[in-house]
């Protein structure tokens, strides 16, 4: 029985200290978390209830004939340890799955004799009040998928005793001591609860609980005062002033039938469908958390075939694109969407709106009228797997240099490939051209300040004209110039 107790003590005990761990878990990335659960669940659980229990109580001590069964008759030398009893209410919070805390207040009756050396018999009765950790045991050696309708539950705690006994004389009766009135002392309790879910309100289990106390006088005699003087009569001095004699403490405990109400709206109990337990969260109730691991109620992410992901593509693709915001026919930058002149010659310079602009004419007007810098598109054509700067575009490069160079103006430069070759391929030789512009107008146009210069290159993946062919191969071989104010 003492090993029993003390390892359901530390069980309990340590499942206790877990609970600010697991309290610190991260909330489930699910869209049905409901942080105002009481728990880690993505749904909200019903977690009170409340319970009665009634059945037999025993002591355990100085007075206790045998160590397990009561004496069960009267005679000249004997009274009955038989016919004790208890009950009492008890509160349930249920934490999480594997953990709670329940609240007992009860009241009952002892009895006891010792034939042996004291030759006496006591009653007495008593009140407590205790406050225990519970560890569903169940769930932790079996798990939540099995035996759903049962919960075995170890606990321990502390509480308060209140009791008032007395010690009476084998054959004669002759009271010897009492308590003097009701005495308190702490209790430690532990035990053992088994429930089954009747129905989704009521449980009918069993509880069995040992009380362990901080006295050694709840029947009225302390560990060692059996000596007795030549006339019979019992000495009666010199006993402890305290409540602890030379024995082991008193202990007492009761093993009882419980009743559970378990509270909540709209309670749930899982049942059998199709052979198989099945949780619907869904239909308008709560479980309680007594018998469900919230994890049982997180839907399975479900596996789409590959017709339903198909189905769902296309019922969620995209307007297809203009293919006008795609074409540049010209090769000037400005996309024929935008282009108000879709046939502008080749390495001309043009504004946002596509149309062809006298450079110089800009250049001269730009710097005699003091204007500020505005947006001017022209690009770099390259041949095959090549990156030098051809000849027709040099002055072109020397023009926006000038105007760079006398003014607040920036040059953005990207660079692209066709498609006849890898990415990996076409991303270096796109990157090779813009850094071709950028050094001939560095070193050869005389631009000044090279950081006015953006760099960006993105291989074969912005065509501007359709790779099927080889005039649409040539403007895709481009560095695209955007002069920024």
């Amino acid at each position: 029985m003492k090993k029993v107790s003390l390892w359901i003590g530390s069980l309990v005990v340590g499942s206790m200290l877990s609970l600010p761990l697991s309290a610190q878990q991260q909330q489930p990335d699910s869209p049905d978390y409901n942080p105002k659960a009481s728990y880690e669940g993505p749904y909200k659980m019903n977690t009170w209830s409340i319970a009665v229990h009634l059945g037999p109580s025993q002591f355990f001590g100085d007075l206790r004939e045998y160590d397990f069964f009561p004496v069960t008759g009267n005679s000249s030398d004997t009274q009955s340890e038989w016919g004790t009893f208890q009950g009492g209410v008890t509160i349930n919070k249920q934490l999480s799955y594997l953990f709670g805390v329940r609240g007992d207040v009860s009241l009952g009756t002892l009895k006891g004799m010792k034939r042996r050396n004291y030759y006496r018999y006591f009653r007495g009765n008593y009140t407590d009040a205790s406050l225990s950790g519970t560890v569903n045991l169940k769930g932790l050696l079996f798990g939540p998928t099995k035996m759903k309708h049962w919960k075995i539950d170890g606990y321990a705690g502390f509480g308060q005793v209140w009791y008032n006994s007395t010690a009476y004389e084998l054959g004669s009766g002759r009271e010897i001591r009492s308590t003097d009135g009701t005495t308190n002392d702490w209790i430690i309790p532990m035990g053992v609860t088994i429930n089954y879910e009747l129905t989704k309100r009521l449980d009918l289990g069993l509880d069995f609980r040992v009380n362990h106390t901080n006295s050694d006088l709840i029947d009225a005699t302390y560990g060692g005062d059996f000596s007795r003087d030549p006339a019979d009569g019992i000495v009666i001095s010199n006993f402890p002033t305290s409540r602890k004699g030379n024995s082991a403490l008193d202990k007492y405990g009761y093993g009882s039938v419980m009743l559970t109400y378990k509270l909540g709206k709209n309670p749930l109990r899982v049942s059998k469908q199709d052979g198989k337990y099945t949780y619907n969260p869904d239909q308008g109730g709560f479980y309680n958390l007594r018998y469900t691991d919230p994890k049982l109620l997180v839907k399975p992410p479900k596996i789409l075939t590959l017709e339903e992901m198909d189905s769902v593509a296309k019922a969620n693709r995209p307007k297809d694109i203009d293919p006008k915001l795609l074409l540049d026919t010209d090769g000037d930058g400005v996309s024929d969407f935008f282009d108000k002149e879709p046939n502008s010659p080749a390495g001309s310079v043009v504004d946002g709106s596509g149309r062809v602009i006298d450079f110089d004419q800009y250049v001269k007007n730009a710097l005699a009228s003091g204007a500020a810098c505005t947006e001017i598109f022209a690009n770099v054509m390259f041949e095959t797997d090549r990156n030098e700067i051809k000849a027709e575009y040099r002055e072109m490069l020397a023009n926006v240099a000038a105007l760079m160079n006398k003014s607040g103006c920036r040059l953005q430069l990207a660079g692209h490939a066709d498609r006849r070759a890898s990415d990996r391929y076409n991303m270096a030789l796109s990157r090779r051209r813009v850094e071709a512009v950028r050094a001939y107008m560095v070193n050869e146009a005389g631009l000044k300040d090279a950081s006015k210069i953006i760099v960006d290159y993105f291989g074969a993946f912005k065509p501007i004209a359709d790779s099927a062919t080889r005039e649409g191969l040539m403007k895709n071989r481009r560095v695209e110039l955007r002069l920024l104010p």
